[in-house]
């Protein structure tokens, strides 16, 4: 049995677009017959060592110190005194983004096949230098390199073997909707939430409004809305009609569901981030709360419009599987292993 060891950021039990693609396609690889296992960060409600699905897949986890440039070093050292032999060991490395943590096991197994899939661009812009720089190191080690967006390319200044964008499960129920506009994602500035609570403020909406994440502004989330953190949106997506989504996944989820979907940018990237994915035409972009404002009474005052667009968002929807990207990877681990 071949054995694929994918390091990652986070992993589940924690909730976001990174954990749910490792879950899902680590999963269906091991279903193919793979021997998967999971290295990344210790988080406090996880444990140590947890087994899940049909407890095949081992994910083993470190502590990360957030301490600027020793921590990197500590982390390094966990990885060599702990996991040494998960290492030596793996026929394939699936690295998610942080590529940093591999890079000196990459210099002493350099012929060891290496995958590397980028997922999201950082919170900063400008792009700190030193980002782009890390990420074109790591597309230049790697024997593929998955880009999750096309936009990516684009800032970071490299190019990807693939380009995707998630993947979504299709409900087979019908959902039945109320008058709920559902925010998915992070309570925090650079996601546009703070356009759409002022647009809020302004009694744009006159149903429920519900948040389904936590930060900073959870506190001002809570004066125009029920905040229920960070948990699975699915039986608010049931219902609701609208969606202020922040990324790929969350949109993917939506259109599944049938909702509107409506998505704020505040800069360059972040605009090209929706307009040169191929979501960018099915959604509603908006830069400002004015504009949050007029898109949800228009949304509400053409139903007929409305039906057209979510019949459109939910024909795509159903052509972005977790199957599909699972063939990608395990086409290139196959590819690789024959090198």
């Amino acid at each position: 049995m071949k054995k694929l060891l994918v390091i990652t950021p986070s992993f589940y039990p924690q909730i976001g677009g990174v954990e749910r693609h490792v879950w899902e396609t680590s999963n269906l690889i091991k279903k193919a017959g793979w021997q998967v296992s999971i290295l990344t960060e210790q988080k406090p409600q996880a444990k140590k060592i947890a087994l899940v699905a049909d407890k095949k897949i081992q994910v083993f986890r470190f502590s990360y110190p957030k301490i600027k440039y020793l921590g990197l070093l500590l982390i390094w050292w966990q990885i060599l005194h702990n996991y040494f032999k998960l290492i030596k060991t793996a026929d394939i490395i699936h690295v998610h983004d942080v590529f940093i943590w591999y890079l000196p096991f990459k210099l002493m197994f350099w012929r060891k096949p290496v995958v590397v899939t980028f997922h999201g661009w950082e919170g900063k812009f400008p792009l700190p230098q030193k980002n782009i720089l890390w990420r074109q190191l790591g597309v230049r080690l790697a024997n593929k390199t998955i880009a999750i967006g096309s936009y990516l390319e684009k800032y970071y200044h490299f190019k990807a073997d693939k380009i995707l964008y998630g993947g979504v499960h299709i409900p087979k129920v019908l959902p039945k909707k109320t008058d709920l506009l559902l925010y998915v994602g992070r309570l925090e500035f650079d996601t546009g939430l703070p356009m759409l609570l002022q647009a809020l403020k302004n009694n744009t909406w006159d149903g429920k409004v519900v948040f389904c994440g936590d930060g900073v502004l959870r506190e001002q989330a809570e004066q125009v809305g029920e905040v229920v953190g960070f948990s699975n949106p699915e039986h608010l997506l049931k219902k609701a009609k609208i969606v202020f989504a922040g990324g790929y996944l969350s949109i993917l989820e939506a259109f599944a569901y049938q909702c509107a979907v409506i998505a704020v940018y505040g800069n360059s990237l972040k605009k090209d981030y929706f307009l040169m994915s191929p979501l960018g035409h099915l959604i509603s972009l908006v830069k400002n709360d004015l504009e949050v404002t007029k898109k949800i009474q228009f949304l509400e005052n053409n139903p007929k419009q409305l039906q057209t667009n979510i019949s459109k968002s939910l024909l795509f929807a159903k052509t972005q599987t977790w199957e599909n990207i699972s063939n990608v990877y395990l086409n290139y681990y196959s590819e690789l292993l024959k090198n």
